[in-house]
């Protein structure tokens, strides 16, 4: 090639340097402007996005895939051929420079075949394999809640399920839900499965546990939770019999007060 593409040209074989299509000085050229020219490097990045999408090789599509994208072009596969140029009879007041028209002229159907193909072939192929495009999304939004959850939601919720794990339900005393107290053997816990709603004026909750039984017994605190607590961990060598937590002012207390929140006895 002799000379420089328009703005225009280029823009037409913009899919075609996407694909990887052209050689030679086109595809230098292209390379330049893609490098210079931002909209054109996103329009590039878009269509090799666009692409990656597509099924990897391993898939393989049946055997009426070009039959549907031949259909989806509403023209049989002789006709996919690039057409042959046309010569323009010449005539007193033509130029040989009408060649680099219809040498655009091409350029442009070449650009607009290949959008028009990739836009059929796409749709036979979301036809064909839309099941595993679904299922793959699920398995990429099943990743994304896996990264984005709590590592002591995690621990807590692994605990429940543990067939040694002792579930004691807390009763509001407030009317509303409740919660409850999630106890493996080794003594680890976890209170979960509450909504309690946030304290004002400098106010926590804060965790107990009874321990001991007759006189012996006594209140113990599991934790100042505060004001909005979540799922709260805590460890503990004794039986106890009961759970409570209390809405204390300050930073806790050394006992508990009377605002009793939930409550739940170990059965």
């Amino acid at each position: 090639m002799d000379r420089e593409l328009t703005r225009a040209e280029l823009d037409e074989l913009l899919p075609l340097f996407a694909l990887d299509a052209l050689d030679g000085e086109e595809r230098d050229q292209l390379a330049r402007y893609v490098a210079r020219d931002a909209d054109a490097r996103a329009e590039v990045e878009s269509l090799r996005e666009a692409a990656s999408f597509l099924p990897s090789a391993d898939l393989r599509a049946p055997d009426s895939l070009w039959a549907g994208i031949e259909g989806a072009l509403d023209a049989p596969s002789s006709e996919l051929e690039a057409p042959p140029l046309r010569l323009v009879p010449s005539s007193p007041t033509s130029t040989p420079s009408s060649a680099p028209s219809e040498t655009r002229s091409r350029r442009g159907w070449r650009g607009r075949y290949v959008v028009t193909v990739l836009a059929a072939a796409a749709i036979v192929l979301a036809a064909v394999f839309g099941v595993q495009v679904l299922r793959q999304q699920d398995r990429i939004n099943d990743l994304a809640t896996e990264m984005h959850r709590d590592p002591m939601e995690e621990q807590a919720m692994a605990a429940r399920a543990s067939s040694d794990a002792h579930v004691i339900p807390l009763d509001s005393m407030r009317g509303g839900g409740g919660g409850e107290v999630v106890m493996l053997p080794d003594g680890t816990g976890y209170l979960m499965g509450h909504e309690l709603p946030a304290l004002t004026d400098g106010h926590t909750y804060q965790l107990w546990a009874k321990v001991g039984e007759g006189d012996a017994a006594r209140m113990v605190s599991l934790g100042v939770l505060g004001s909005t607590p979540a799922i709260s961990p805590f460890r503990l060598t004794a039986t106890p019999t009961m759970f409570e937590v209390t809405a204390e002012p300050g930073s806790g207390s050394s006992t508990p007060g009377a605002s009793v929140v939930l409550r739940g006895d170990v059965a």
